[in-house]
């Protein structure tokens, strides 16, 4: 890694000599090395490439299937002085263009960086062979996936038939780490790489294709990312995101060959000073988060773990494995010292005391036992569980948080660098958020084998970060930050722009060389801010058009070239066509429509033969309750998207989502009277009538924002009736196919 003075990408003579270097714009088939440029009185180094899979550090040029443009960077040193140069353009030229009248590059997300076209179609036989030397790929779940896109059986053949698909390890040092080159011919597909994970890129590609027609283009494609790390953020630590989510969000990553899933795993509301302002202790009452099963207590003998929705350590750690299988990390991210409500609840000795009413949430760094505190609570996840036989976040890459504490800067950095010292005695590899420009201070922080997030240039700028040595990932708020339903960081508010004109080297105005060594890439991130006292009662099924398709776009800039290959509407075509990913349905949609209705209730579930029927749904049954137990439940549906009751607790007809949000209708069924009891469900609203009439409007039951209209999707449970003291007849449940 190179570690830069302040300044060095941009000051002084030097960087002048470095941008007027005299490097070849192209470099022409069979070229094998790339010269480096002379300057006289000075060393001058290959800095990086974007795609280094193509020019390496030492000017090795592979060969390539297409031109290919590539962005080289030099280092120049003369003395002490060191300085970075611009950008350079090169490109790298195949040793013949395709024949005219060949197949086209295929169109999928992100693009195929090189395609050479040769003529015919081809249809693949239902069979996959995985080489006996592959490991790490899930052959079953390939399986499935091939058989959904296909709507056929497929099968494993371990004699490996010419006419099926392949997968195959081997030595191509110009596939990378995660690279591949798929062959479609008379023989079959051919998919080589050098790694499981580049193999399975390989397959989404396939899927994509085959999505689009079973009959295949003939050609040979060399595909490589331009950027190591691709990510997303998902703030679950202030909105309860069932298990099942954050699988449905790895599927759809790694459809579009996203690679870094960082999952911010506890925070609170963050407004506290809404609390002072109405004269309520925010401390005491605000939301707050803490998603893993945690041993952990406070002195009253409250868990850390939230009471709502939190992750076992057995699920969390096989969700680690089912992305790994799927080409995804895992990063996990326990944020302190600020937005830690969690912590200081379960340890008030250790709270930060003072007037700001958002010190609630703070630790207080200047104590030692904070930073030990902290260390306890990874240990918890990064030292050996027996029942697991291994660490939870055995791994893992895992986030210290670190962001906007409004304490001491020299006690924060004296807490961050213990925090960092902690992680990596352990084995593992830290990442943390960018703080240290508005962090000022004497205390050294580690920056050795540490990745940060750079997220706003007023907490720590891009020069700065890289000048003390960290591998830094472009999360800039300004264009990379989504808060749903706020006025503010509305990333997928602007996608067309993120499209045509976004580049992860730009950090806010700040150009970095696209393949400078410590630019591991960018992620984007999603935030739960409007929770508590701004609640409106969205969840994760209301957010999963934002996130899904922000990763479509982001894919395409994460992966791709710079020149996004098509215009925006052409590519939300494609999305359209090749659609999500196979077997993740997180909506419950369908491309029909869903009917059933029988006077045996059961018997229509039977019939409806699926758990849950989403949004455009309307049920009707009439039921009967024939008495109501103050206190107790009556459920009339259930399934694993929550419950339907029929009587809440405080008696109330209502429902239950499975991220554990209630709502309540305010309606009371009369006991011993048979009534008709309608549902329409719809995005973002569900509206209840009795007897063909409106009754009562949903509204969230836990603290909310009551001057906004409620946001109350649900799912419609159908997996089987619940507990309800009564009689539920006449049941009909019908889904109106979407529209087009």
């Amino acid at each position: 890694m190179l570690a830069l003075t302040a300044g060095a990408l941009y000051a002084g003579t030097l960087k002048e000599d470095a941008d007027s270097l005299k490097v070849p714009e192209r470099l022409a088939p069979g070229v094998s090395k790339l010269e480096i440029p002379k300057v006289e009185g000075t060393q001058v180094r290959i800095l990086g490439a974007d795609y280094e899979q193509i020019i390496d550090s030492n000017g090795k040029v592979a060969k390539v299937l297409q031109d290919t443009p590539v962005r080289v960077s030099f280092e120049l040193k003369r003395g002490d002085e060191k300085a970075v140069s611009k950008d350079y353009i090169v490109t790298v030229c195949a040793k013949e263009p395709a024949a005219q009248g060949t197949n086209p590059k295929p169109n999928v997300i992100p693009e195929i960086l090189q395609w050479r076209g040769i003529a015919g179609t081809r249809t693949v036989e239902p069979v996959l062979h995985i080489g006996k030397d592959v490991d790490g790929l899930d052959a079953q779940a390939l399986l499935k996936d091939f058989a959904a896109v296909t709507g056929g059986e497929w099968k494993l053949d371990p004699e490996d038939r010419a006419s099926g698909v392949r997968l195959r390890l081997g030595n191509r040092p110009e596939l990378g780490d995660e690279g591949y080159r798929m062959i479609i011919s008379e023989k079959g597909v051919n998919i080589d790489a050098n790694t499981a994970k580049g193999l399975y890129w390989g397959t989404r590609t396939l899927l994509q294709m085959l999505r689009q027609s079973p009959q295949l283009p003939c050609g040979v494609a060399v595909d490589i990312p331009r950027y190591k790390l691709r990510g997303f953020i998902l703030d679950v630590g202030r909105l309860p995101v069932p298990y099942q989510y954050l699988k449905d969000v790895v599927d759809t990553m790694a459809w579009y060959k996203l690679n870094d899933f960082h999952i911010h795993l506890n925070d609170n509301f963050i407004f506290l000073e809404d609390y002072a302002k109405a004269q309520k202790d925010g401390f005491k009452e605000a939301y707050t988060g803490f998603r893993m099963e945690s041993d952990i207590k406070g002195p009253d003998g409250a868990p850390l773990t939230s009471p709502d929705v939190s992750y076992t350590k057995k699920q969390f750690r096989e969700l680690i494995d089912y992305a790994k299988a799927r080409g995804v990390n895992i990063v996990p991210e326990f944020d302190a010292p600020a937005h830690a409500l969690s912590f200081t609840r379960v340890r008030p000795d250790l709270r930060l005391m003072n007037n700001n009413p958002r010190s609630a949430e703070e630790l207080d760094a200047a104590k030692p036992e904070s930073a030990q505190f902290i260390g306890q609570v990874w240990d918890e996840y990064l030292l050996k569980n027996e029942k697991l036989g291994r660490p939870v976040f055995d791994g893992c890459v895992v986030h210290i948080g670190a962001d906007e504490f409004k304490g001491d800067s020299e006690d924060y950095r004296k807490f961050t660098d213990a925090v960092l010292k902690h992680i990596q005695e352990r084995g593992y590899t830290p990442r943390l958020w960018g703080s240290l420009s508005t962090k000022k201070g004497n205390t050294p922080v580690r920056a050795k084998g540490v990745q940060i997030n750079l997220w706003n240039r007023g907490w720590y700028q891009p020069e700065e970060a890289l000048a003390a040595g960290f591998d830094i990932i472009n999360s800039m708020d300004v264009h990379l930050y989504i808060v749903p339903f706020a006025d503010y960081y509305r990333m997928d508010r602007n996608h067309p722009w993120m499209y045509d004109h976004f580049v992860p080297h730009n950090l806010s105005g700040v150009d970095v060389p696209a393949g400078h060594p410590q630019l591991l890439g960018a992620a984007f991130a999603v935030w739960n801010d409007m929770i508590d006292l701004k609640y409106r009662g969205y969840g994760s099924v209301d957010i999963w058009n934002t996130i899904s398709d922000s990763a479509n776009v982001m894919s395409q800039k994460f992966w791709g070239k710079e020149d996004a290959p098509r215009s925006y509407q052409d590519h939300l075509a494609l999305v359209k066509q090749i659609g999500g990913a196979p077997g993740c349905n997180p909506l419950h949609a369908t491309d029909k429509p869903v009917t059933c209705e029988d006077a045996d209730a059961a018997a229509c579930l039977k019939k409806l033969a699926t758990p849950a029927v989403g949004p455009n749904y309307h049920l009707t049954m009439e039921v009967q309750l024939d008495k109501a137990t103050p206190g107790r439940e009556q459920v009339l549906l259930e399934g694993p998207t929550g419950k339907l009751l029929a009587a809440m607790k405080d008696g109330t007809v209502g429902f239950r989502r499975d991220d554990s949000i209630e709502f309540s209708f305010g309606y009371t069924l009369p006991a011993g009277q048979k009534v008709q009891l309608e549902l329409v469900g719809k995005p973002e609203s569900t509206q209840l009538l009795v007897n063909g009439q409106p009754a009562g409007k949903p509204v969230v039951v836990r603290t909310h924002d009551e001057k906004a209209e409620p946001i109350s999707t649900f799912i419609l449970p159908t997996k089987k009736l619940g507990d309800f003291q009564g009689s539920i007849s006449k049941l009909k449940v019908e889904r109106s196919a979407p529209q087009k």
